[in-house]
């Protein structure tokens, strides 16, 4: 016979790992102006994190890459309330995963969630998120499909769970878990097809041990002084996800112009590449490259990969730059 999953002990058991993460991000608006100027203001973003590990220094947290994207006064909040700022120590776009860091002494207690590989069609999960950013919530279903694929802002994820319990916004992040508890995903993305109601997709954690365990074990990064930021020498736009598309172009910065005796111009890099990675940190956009650069000093030398055209098609290559200092 079957036996009822008790949901209650579940989401009791798993609640200490889970926390809510909450920012702000700078949103471009426009404006009717006759002179065109858009206008830009800051924003209030939610996600979910789930504890993972620690070392002797820092409690490490996974969520979803763009939950953290761009985003500023990053801060998570434990199941007991208490709220702490926290680090992001890495993040790959490419696959929506993301690892931060809260500092030990910043913090109470801590706990460590585990996972497992054993997922069927149709087991009953549990799903925990900081649902439309209110704070933890708890539902249910099943596991609907697997190995389900989604593209979304023109990349495509592939291997995904399909679920039927209840994902909303800010439960990006969190933790899809088995009826013993385990963390079997983390919860991604609702789909958004016309006529499609109620079905959610999670990236299975089986999937991205390896990713996980890399980004855990980089080094977790401050923002430097001003005395010692760093330089690149670039001017760069956006390639959006829309723009990618209709012109077939990466997606990334464009570089449009490269200063003279700049790091990138010692580097070999030049008009129109487009920089996708910057020490193995995924790039979308300028702001985020600007944003990622704070972080590092003049004088360290970092790995950037990048789009070069070649003829009609555009090569991936990378190249180590060591950084200018910013005037």
């Amino acid at each position: 016979y079957d036996v009822k999953m008790d949901v209650a002990a579940v989401a009791n058991a798993a609640m200490p790992a889970m926390v809510a993460l909450q920012g702000t991000t700078t949103v471009s608006g426009n404006s009717s102006s006759i002179f065109g100027y858009g206008q830009s203001y800051e924003a209030t973003t939610s996600g979910t994190g789930i504890v993972v590990g620690k070392s002797d220094t820092e409690l490490l947290l996974l969520t979803n890459a763009h939950v953290i994207d761009g985003v500023s006064n990053l801060k998570c909040t434990f199941v007991d309330g208490e709220s702490v700022n926290c680090t992001v120590k890495g993040s790959k776009s490419d696959k929506d995963i993301a690892v931060v860091a809260v500092n030990l002494s910043d913090i109470k207690s801590s706990t460590i969630n585990q996972n497992s590989d054993d997922v069927t069609l149709g087991q009953e999960v549990v799903a925990i998120g900081n649902a439309l950013g209110e704070g933890q919530s708890v539902t249910n279903g099943i596991i609907s499909a697997m190995n389900r694929s989604i593209t979304v802002n023109n990349v495509t994820f592939d291997g995904l769970f399909m679920t039927n319990a209840a994902i909303n916004s800010g439960n990006s992040g969190g933790a899809l878990l088995n009826a013993d508890g385990r963390v079997i995903g983390i919860n991604f993305a609702k789909t958004s097809e016309d006529g499609v109601e109620g079905m959610a997709y999670s990236i299975p954690v089986s999937n991205v041990k390896d990713l996980i365990n890399s980004l855990m074990n980089r080094e977790t990064r401050t923002k430097v002084a001003d005395s010692e930021a760093s330089y690149l020498g670039i001017s760069g736009v956006d390639i959006t996800s829309t723009i990618s598309q209709y012109y077939k172009y990466p997606q990334g910065v464009q570089i449009r112009s490269v200063a003279s005796g700049s790091a990138a111009e010692k580097a070999g890099l030049g008009q129109y590449d487009i920089i996708v990675s910057f020490d193995d940190e995924s790039i979308s956009s300028m702001s985020e490259l600007q944003n990622t650069m704070q972080y590092y000093k003049a004088g360290e030398t970092v790995t950037i990969k990048y789009y070069h055209p070649e003829g009609t098609q555009y090569v991936l290559k990378s190249v180590d730059v060591t950084l200018g200092k910013k005037n």
